[in-house]
């Protein structure tokens, strides 16, 4: 049986890390999974994907936090109590079992944590300069620089918390990872160019 391979990217809000998992996903003919892994959940669980949404915006808020929602089933409005464990668990099922059926690459998730026992994992953190990340949060949704800077701090704190929380590491310590990428520095298409070398020899490609 194949043992399949996954390369897991954390990153910067900002630092590009969809564009360079497209470029990867191109090259290497993989699928990118991000809020694909919500779909899966649902397709799992016979939940709504938009109520995998609500729990997966509100999660990233406050991971400790339960959460209770309304939710329109097959008998109509009803109350359904989903801690954000449990929100994670069924990520981390999704993820794991993705893995097992084809090669890939996710996106955040705390994929690289889910996955620390597979021997088949290249885990990458993207960074980029204030002033590119900056730029770029401009640019997507079209807005000032003091909100931009708002919204990448927002981020940083929602992501570092949930990392942190669930993983027992740091958020963007580059222990954590295989290796760490400057998009700032390289480039996008430079970055993915590294990661793809990297999985080739890790992976005998």
């Amino acid at each position: 049986m194949k043992k399949h391979f996954a390369i897991n990217i954390g990153r910067q809000i900002g630092s590009g890390g969809r564009a360079v998992a497209r470029i990867i996903s191109e090259k290497l003919q993989i699928n990118v999974y991000d809020k694909k892994l919500l779909k899966s959940a649902s397709d799992q669980t016979g939940f709504s994907e938009e109520y995998f949404e609500k729990a997966d915006e509100e999660s990233s808020r406050n991971p400790i936090r339960s959460l209770l929602f309304s939710h329109l089933g097959d008998g109509g409005m009803t109350k359904n109590y989903m801690s954000n464990d449990s929100l994670f668990a069924m990520q981390s099922d999704a993820i794991r079992r993705i893995h097992e059926q084809e090669d890939c690459i996710f996106i955040g998730r705390c994929a690289d944590y889910t996955l620390r026992d597979s021997d088949r994992t290249l885990n990458v953190f993207l960074v980029a300069t204030p002033e590119e990340r900056i730029k770029r949060i401009c640019e997507i949704e079209n807005c000032t620089i003091e909100k931009a800077r708002s919204i990448i701090a927002d981020a940083d704190k929602k992501r570092s918390s949930y990392y942190n929380y669930y993983t027992n590491k740091k958020w963007g310590d580059s222990s954590s990872y295989d290796i760490c990428l400057s998009t700032s520095t390289l480039g996008y298409e430079k970055c993915a160019e590294i990661i793809i070398s990297l999985a080739e020899e890790k992976f005998n490609l």
